[in-house]
């Protein structure tokens, strides 16, 4: 069985825990070699219990050599020795987002920003239109991809209360095809031309796990995708169509993440073709940060590849399955065991969103695999009904093959119910849930599913104190990679309103920091080599702008990224203004 989960676990310290490279020689004595940088001058938040905080840093070869005094890590510097004084500012371990699309960051990167204020300025159908219009008229990528796209729309804070369709978005163009992706990432909106593109008519059905939208008394298409009718044609159309262009949106959105501080990235549904991509990269340049993909269950053959293991080959590893059991909970198909009292256009009041795997069979097979063979598993579940698909997907495999050291992941798990903490403790399922969704949507769901289950949305205190190891997450691109932003809400379940979204779900700053640190590290076996400054780890380290545990915690998401450091290294400088 996995120990209790708690602020100490994953520490090096830990008896259980053997780094897997040794600590250097201690602070003090003659080093074989002088240190490649020395930080001091700042804060330096280490999220190692054992020394929870140092006056100076030394870093040798990627590694962090030594933590402690600054006069005694000066015995540790050379006339090479870089010496970084922080000014004031924080020093911290590298970030590791629980569950983000890293692969797909390029197309918010690129594409019209559609989001919702404070993160963009879309809000209303006149605003999306005119974004995607006035980045048509300014950008050349429209061309370089065949579709003006935008990112991030967000029905649940439009003025209009509605999905955008094809009339609204052939205001932006009648000729060109036009795709306006939702906030969620499981909804996109096309023009008339657009569905022309995909192959959507009246005579096309709805496909399993999905939902075209028409226009009313009709079967015509009214421009509105929803889950699998959506995220295949997606996937195809906002795929860039050249080598060059495929490596111009994966930097884009690699230099987007290291400006928000990662060191590891997770591509959380990579399909077979993207891993494809992931891999060619890695191969030809190198990444200059880490990515670890989970491989969608439609074509497992890269989880059969040497990309898959525990180790890096030049920045980029395969580390699972990935099983997406039903979509988005603002959107409203997220699968529950109640009606959502708000149901969505053309539902009738029993509507509670719908599984994207409705056959159990297909699930426990996929999961019995991923025991026999050794894969860890992601399993993406919003709805209750879709947490009890898991619990019964993964009880029989558990109860055959035993439970060994697996961190199979439920990830998102926004209405999980308190009595199914239970069953996710004893099967030891980490639990990745997404507290963004408290300050993004928290008004929105005590409209869609009541006041009172709103409250306990992003259960992550609950699960703590159920022994259930956690990690936080942005899901990115569905919002700004922004971990201060995620560190922020998982402190104060602020919403939108300014209302307090289930207080007694709140973690303290510390716990919200290990979340997208050490923890992430754990989740992603990474633990002894990542998450934490102590001596023998990576030099993944952040410079940030404050000290996220001193700070006034509604101000945490003011703090910004200065500096991202991958082993070592400088890999992204935020730019003198």
């Amino acid at each position: 069985m996995i120990a209790v989960f708690s602020l100490a676990a994953c520490q090096p310290n830990d008896p259980e825990a053997t780094p897997s490279t040794p600590p250097a020689e201690p602070a003090g004595s003659a080093p074989t070699e002088p240190a490649d940088a020395l930080y001091f001058g700042g804060p330096i938040v280490t999220v190692d219990d054992a020394l929870p905080a140092a006056e100076a840093v030394a870093t040798r070869a990627g590694r962090i050599q030594a933590v402690g005094a600054l006069a005694e890590l000066e015995a540790l510097t050379g006339p090479g020795t870089r010496r970084v004084d922080l000014e004031g500012r924080t020093l911290a371990p590298g970030f590791i987002d629980g569950h983000a699309h890293v692969n797909n960051l390029g197309l918010q990167a690129v594409g019209a920003n559609l989001l919702a204020p404070p993160d963009g300025d879309a809000a209303s159908i006149d605003d999306v239109v005119q974004a995607l219009a006035r980045w048509a008229e300014t950008s050349n990528d429209d061309e370089r991809m065949g579709w003006i796209y935008g990112m991030g729309f967000d029905d649940a804070v439009l003025e209009e209360q509605r999905f955008p369709d094809r009339d609204d978005l052939d205001r932006v163009s009648t000729d060109m095809p036009v795709m306006a992706v939702h906030i969620s990432g499981h909804f996109a909106s096309v023009n008339s031309r657009g569905l022309e593109v995909l192959g959507y008519s009246a005579d096309t059905p709805d496909p399993e796990g999905g939902i075209i939208r028409r226009r009313p008394g009709t079967q015509e298409p009214n421009g509105v995708l929803e889950e699998l009718a959506a995220i295949p044609v997606m996937m195809s159309a906002l795929t860039p169509r050249t080598p060059e262009d495929i490596i111009y949106f994966l930097e884009k959105g690699l230099e987007l993440a290291m400006s928000f501080g990662y060191t590891t990235a997770q591509e959380g549904r990579a399909f077979a073709s993207s891993h494809d991509g992931l891999s060619a990269y890695a191969d030809e340049k190198g990444f200059p940060i880490d990515v670890v993909s989970y491989i969608d269950y439609s074509d497992t053959s890269p989880l059969e590849s040497d990309w898959h293991g525990p180790e890096y080959r030049n920045g980029y590893r395969v580390g699972g399955l990935k099983i997406t059991l039903d979509g988005s909970p603002q959107g409203r198909t997220a699968w529950r065991t109640e009606p959502y009292l708000l149901p969505p256009d053309g539902q009738g009041p029993d509507y509670a969103g719908y599984p994207a795997i409705p056959d159990d069979q297909v699930v426990i097979d996929l999961v019995d695999r991923a025991y026999r063979e050794g894969w860890q598993v992601l399993m993406h579940a919003n709805g209750d009904a879709a947490v009890d698909q898991m619990i019964r997907s993964i009880r029989p495999a558990q109860e055959r093959y035993g439970p060994g050291d697996r961190r199979h992941t439920l990830v998102h798990g926004q209405y999980t119910r308190l009595d199914q903490l239970d069953d996710l403790a004893e099967l030891q399922i980490v639990g990745s849930f997404f507290p963004m969704h408290t300050f993004y949507w928290g008004d929105w769901h005590g409209e869609i599913i009541g006041e009172e289950k709103a409250q306990r949305i992003s259960p992550t205190r609950s699960a703590l104190d159920h022994g259930i190891p956690i990690t936080s997450h942005t899901d990115a691109p569905v919002a700004l990679p922004n971990l201060m932003q995620v560190m922020w809400a998982t402190v104060n379940r602020v919403s939108r309103s300014g209302k307090v979204i289930g207080p007694e779900e709140r973690l303290t700053p510390e716990e919200a920091l290990k979340a997208i640190t050490l923890w992430g590290a754990w989740q992603h076996f990474e633990e002894d080599d990542k998450g934490s400054i102590t001596p023998g780890k990576r030099a993944d380290l952040v410079i940030l702008s404050d000290n996220p545990l001193d700070i006034e915690p509604m101000r945490i998401n003011d703090i910004v990224v200065l500096e991202t450091i991958k082993d070592g290294k400088t890999v992204w400088r935020r730019a003198e203004p």
